[in-house]
């Protein structure tokens, strides 16, 4: 319920934002993502779970941000779960599965509220452009596994500092 809720509200809030704000903020939260990991940033451990009301608020919040920066919500769902000390093999599941339904209800919510936009570009339904989706989850399915692959070969420090990198080049093309 809360995912469901966090990425209505996350797509209705993205359609307010002027474009060249919403690229700023993209460009900020990719630097604090990557500062966050490059400084190994941890936030105080918690022993005992949250209450239900928690993760679904939890669950709003990060379909929210998802929703409004196009990400499947594991930057924020994995620290918020690895933060109550639970098993990484069960924080990194919870985390992808959450990123589906988070995907389903953003782009749902984003094909509902685009609808009848005027100047949108042909191929689309809504804000979804057809061409972009099938072109990006036809080259994710085969990247996937290279990436899955890297993961198993590279020392996770440096996978952290490329992806870090990455995350730092990506957020000062949006804040030029």
């Amino acid at each position: 319920i809360g995912i469901m809720l966090g990425a209505f509200l996350g797509v209705s809030t993205m359609v307010q934002l002027d474009g060249e704000l919403l690229k700023k903020l993209f460009g900020i939260f990719a630097m604090a993502v990557s500062i966050k990991m490059l400084f190994k940033v941890n936030i105080e451990a918690r022993k005992t779970l949250p209450t239900h009301f928690v993760f679904v608020g939890a669950g709003v919040v990060v379909a929210w941000v998802s929703s409004i920066f196009g990400i499947g919500g594991g930057t924020l769902t994995v620290p918020f779960l690895s933060r109550f000390q639970i098993a990484m093999k069960q924080v990194v599941g919870t985390s992808a599965a959450c990123g589906l339904p988070i995907a389903i209800f953003a782009t749902l919510s984003n094909m509902a509220i685009g609808s009848g936009v005027e100047g949108r570009p042909e191929w689309s339904i809504g804000f979804v452009y057809l061409p972009a989706l099938l072109g990006i989850a036809l080259t994710s399915i085969y990247f996937a596994r290279v990436g899955a692959n890297l993961a198993h070969y590279l020392p996770e420090a440096l996978l952290s500092k490329l992806f870090s990198a990455f995350l730092v080049v990506v957020g000062i093309k949006f804040l030029i």
